[in-house]
């Protein structure tokens, strides 16, 4: 069972209770070479209350403001690094935390070490050169940005308030866990912790950041921005907010309350939207809290659900899980726009916006935006990369969308794959059905495809699937499939088909990057094939300004224009063997032009810009 936020625990516990299910196999260190991304933000929150002045701070631009210290045989030390790009993982790089132009605390693992238990650990730590006076301040906070990939290495922040006499660690991973959802770290991982104890009213308070590989060929530590401030007497944040009921909800909704972008009309109406959050008090006050909800109609401009929560009483430090006492269950598709923020006694939250689009077929988690990729057709073998789906409403699966990465090769063969995820986490997913191979033409690549099963695929009410695209090991094919940012709620995983990462078997890891892999429930995505595959016909110029001629061998035949919500936008009946599509009324974005006949159906992806 996924852990209810009730009040604040120590970090390493949240790394056992943050999943409902047990957690797959992490990733190897060698994984990262083959991700590529640049990480956004999945949610969008409003301009930030002001932060409290701080009392001390230090951007880690001068290394005479710090002493160094290490107990490495290899005689590592940290050291101020001036380039941003020279974080080792792409997702992360480059470092950014406000002040990185001018420098931030580097060390490397990655760079110094090359193999595992050889008598060579990297044993560092860097504390401030003079020490802190806070014996005016009695409520005080150290905050400070950081990135990190973690793989087994141990890394976190020691206060003392006394000139070093005694110290009080503040671990953020160590050999066996993390504390952070994944792996990677946010970009920059904001960290704050309530020093008031240890260091208020204190005159000579020291911070020390400490880094261990445990003599393991691990990652690196970026740290930058280091600041203690004054606590204020009334502060509440929000954080972790989810619409699909990940942390409450789906413990009566059953699945795993993940979060839908594009949500069918018939999984809405059984398993409606329930807006959850975590709220922390950090200020010194005792804070009456209540999250409230706004879910506006982007297609009316109006407002169309309002909730709250039953309202919480947090002490100071305290935090909770808050969620709204109704549920949303639209009857129109189209785009939704939530705004979801707290409200204390003396203090507010900001707001947050969260986004979903009500479809008529179309079962997706990924925000449509690409911000990264997954190989998975390589030459040393080939993966499968796959996302999880709960069915709250018995449905038929027809095809798995998916976007194709722009470095993939034309005439690599893929294929799309469902799974049934067994309720037990230590059972591998039971394989049920496989497409044929779709072989990659040249309008495919950075595009969105469709890859049909060969007959329906029944998804039964109250089970989790998972669809996943794979490929194969080749010398000169590969392909990779986006992925649209990560997300807490969010079940996601990779196969290891081919033994890659030298498990010894075929394994199944999680990710936390969002693949950019829908269901499709529409009966005419099984007939319909991306480009030329079965036929000849040629749409120019794309992408275009909305005008594009299109060239087939047919005659009489319909012709439909659909958009990304499986909404028909366009439609005419056409004897030509040449003719104009004009779509430059349209929003901007990807469309799906259908030819029909009695003989066949085709499809065409083109986008406007």
């Amino acid at each position: 069972m996924k852990k209810i936020l009730l009040s604040v625990c120590a970090l390493m516990v949240a790394v056992a209770t943050f999943a409902q299910q047990a957690r797959m196999a992490e990733m190897p260190k060698e994984v990262a070479a083959k991700y590529v991304a640049n990480t956004e933000p999945l949610v969008v929150p409003s301009v930030q209350n002001s932060a409290p002045a701080s009392i001390w701070e230090d951007d880690c631009s001068d290394a005479n403001t710090w002493i160094f210290t290490n107990t490495s045989t290899l005689n590592i030390d940290w050291a101020v690094e001036m380039d941003p790009n020279t974080i080792p993982v792409s997702v992360l790089s480059p470092m950014a935390s406000a002040t990185a132009a001018n420098g931030y605390m580097f060390i490397s693992s990655d760079a110094n070490n090359t193999g595992d238990n050889d008598g060579t650990p990297i044993v560092a730590e860097f504390t401030n050169a003079t020490p802190v006076d806070l014996s005016a301040y009695l409520n005080v906070r150290l905050s400070f940005s950081h990135n990190f990939r973690w793989w087994n290495d141990t890394r976190g922040v020691r206060v003392s308030g006394d000139n070093g006499a005694t110290w009080t660690e503040f671990e953020i991973t160590n050999q066996t866990a993390y504390s952070t959802p994944d792996q990677n770290s946010d970009n920059p991982h904001i960290s704050e912790y309530n020093i008031s104890t240890i260091a208020g009213g204190q005159s000579q308070v020291l911070v020390q950041f400490y880094y261990n590989d445990n003599d393991i060929w691990a990652w690196y530590w970026a740290v930058d921005d280091v600041v203690i401030s004054e606590i204020p007497d009334n502060e509440i944040t929000m954080q972790d907010e989810v619409s699909g009921g990940w942390w409450v909800a789906y413990q009566i909704a059953g699945g795993l309350g993940q979060d839908y972008t594009f949500n069918p009309l018939s999984q809405v109406a059984a398993n409606p939207y329930s807006f959850e959050s975590v709220i922390v008090n950090n200020g010194t006050a005792t804070q009456n809290v209540t999250m409230h909800v706004e879910v506006t109609e982007d297609a009316s401009s109006s407002v169309v659900f309002t909730g709250s929560s039953s309202t919480i009483a947090l002490d100071v430090s305290e935090q909770d899980t808050f969620a709204t006492t109704t549920t949303f269950a639209p009857t129109v598709g189209g785009l939704y726009t939530t705004d979801m923020w707290g409200i204390g006694d003396s203090a507010n939250t900001d707001t947050t916006n969260l986004m979903s689009i009500v479809t008529d077929y179309v079962y997706g988690k990924d925000y449509n935006s690409l911000t990264g990729t997954w190989q998975f057709a390589r030459t040393t073998g080939g993966l499968e990369v796959g996302a999880d789906y709960d069915i709250y409403a018995a449905a038929n699966l027809y095809s798995v969308d998916t976007y194709i990465a722009d470095y993939s090769v034309v005439g690599t063969p893929v294929y799309a794959v469902l799974y049934e995820i067994d309720a037990d986490p230590n059972v591998d997913p039971i394989w049920l059905a496989q497409t044929d191979d779709y072989v990659l033409t040249a309008s495919d690549i950075d595009n969105w495809i469709s890859i049909p099963f060969l007959s329906a695929q029944p998804l039964v009410a109250g089970t989790t699937f998972s669809i996943s695209i794979g490929g194969y090991s080749s010398p000169t094919d590969t392909a990779g499939v986006g992925v649209s940012g990560t997300g807490t709620a969010s079940s996601d995983r990779l196969l290891d088909k081919d033994d890659i990462y030298g498990n010894g078997a075929n394994s199944w890891y999680s990710i936390s990057d969002i693949p950019m892999l829908r269901m499709n429930f529409n009966p005419a995505s099984v007939n319909a094939v991306s480009a030329v595959e079965k036929s000849n016909i040629n749409v120019y110029p794309n992408p275009s300004n909305g005008i594009f001629t299109m060239d087939v061998d047919v005659i009489d035949y319909a012709v439909s224009v659909t958009n990304v919500l499986g909404q028909t936008v366009y439609s005419v009946t056409v004897s030509e063997l040449s003719t104009i599509i004009d779509l430059s009324s349209f929003n901007k974005g990807i469309y799906t032009i259908k030819l029909t006949n009695t003989d066949n159906t085709i499809s065409k992806k083109v986008i406007v810009e």
